[in-house]
Parts: C-alpha cells; structure tokens; sequence
C-alpha cells in the first residue's frame, strides 16, 4: 500500500538519496522533500479530469446572496475539492453558467450537483498514478536534493512519457459517452442515406 513517504522514498532514490519514513527530518533531502510533496501531488490531480479522483456530490445552497446579479445561488465547496469537472442541474443537464470564487461556486441552478477531482489519501492511488507522482516529485527535487540540474532533463521526459501512458490507462477505464442519440440524429440518418 502506497504512502506519501514510500512515494516520496522513491522519489529520493531516483535522484540519488536515501528512503525516509517521515518528514520530520533536519537533512537536505528530508527538508526538500517535506516542503514539495503536498503540492507536487496537488498540481498533478488538477493536470487532468482523472476518472480515478472523479467525485459526484448534490451541493446545498448557502444563505448567502451572491454579489454578482448574474447568478442567483452559492455553493460551499467540498472540502476535498480540487478542480470542478461538471456542474449539472437537477435533471442532470451541463451547466456552463458558473463561477468558482473564494471556495465557492456561484450559480443560478438549485440543486446543484457538482462532479469534481476530489484530493485523496495516496493507498487509494491506482499503479499508474503513483509511478506518475513518484516521477514528477523526482524532477521536482532533483537540483534540491542534489544541488546539480543535469538530471533533471531525463526525469522531465520520463515524467511526460509516464503522464502521458497514465493519462491512456485511466480514460480506458470509462466506456465512451454517447455523444447525440441515433434517433435524433438526422446529419448521421442522411449521411447513412437514411433520410
């Protein structure tokens, strides 16, 4: 089971250190490590709509009246939230009419169901995810931990050759969403010469 030591220790010994069990250390690596790892693991979630992070919530609106005239509701945002995906209404339709501010949404829907990348505890990170972190956290520390940059050009092409087969495996892990119905489709009906 991965832990944020076990993947910073990874990290650390792509780059030539030596594995840690907390980040309480006073040494260089230990310092290096403790103050990017949080944000590194940030950033990453927020690159991409991971459908392993995906979460759905029905948000309940605040008293509050939003200063903006154009929307009509507040949200408070989870507290898990990291970038919004979707915001939909109660009969499941897209919204594009929104704002994000200050740990908010503003909107003018109620209910407002909201599908979102969500921060979550590293043992609940797939394979594929971790050798991502693992690589990016390494190219991150790298001239920190070793005070040179000439590693750091290698672990930049590893880390986007790793997003890049992540990013494949979690979109096949979602079948396709049907785009328009076939009934409703009178372009694809002609183009089929089914008028």
């Amino acid at each position: 089971m991965a832990t944020k030591f076990t993947i910073a220790s990874q990290a650390l010994i792509k780059v030539g250190g030596t594995p840690i069990t907390s980040f309480d250390g006073t040494d260089r690596q230990s310092v290096v490590v403790s103050n990017l790892y949080d944000d590194t693991k940030k950033g990453l979630l927020y690159y991409t709509f991971w459908n392993f992070a995906t979460h759905k919530v029905q948000l309940s609106a605040l008293v509050e009246t939003p200063t903006d005239p154009t929307y009509t509701q507040a949200f408070q945002l989870p507290g898990d939230y990291i970038r919004v995906k979707g915001v939909f209404d109660s009969n499941g339709f897209l919204s594009t009419n929104y704002s994000v501010e200050n740990n908010k949404i503003y909107a003018s829907i109620n209910p407002l169901y909201l599908e979102y990348i969500r921060q979550m505890d590293e043992s609940n990170f797939p394979p594929f995810f971790i050798e991502v972190l693992i690589s990016k956290l390494a190219y991150e520390i790298c001239e920190g931990v070793t005070g040179v940059g000439t590693l750091q050009d290698r672990l930049a092409r590893e880390f986007e050759s790793k997003l890049a087969k992540a990013m494949t495996v979690d979109g096949q892990e979602t079948p396709p969403q049907k785009i328009i119905a076939i009934d409703d489709a009178r372009l694809v009906r002609a183009r089929l010469g089914n008028v």
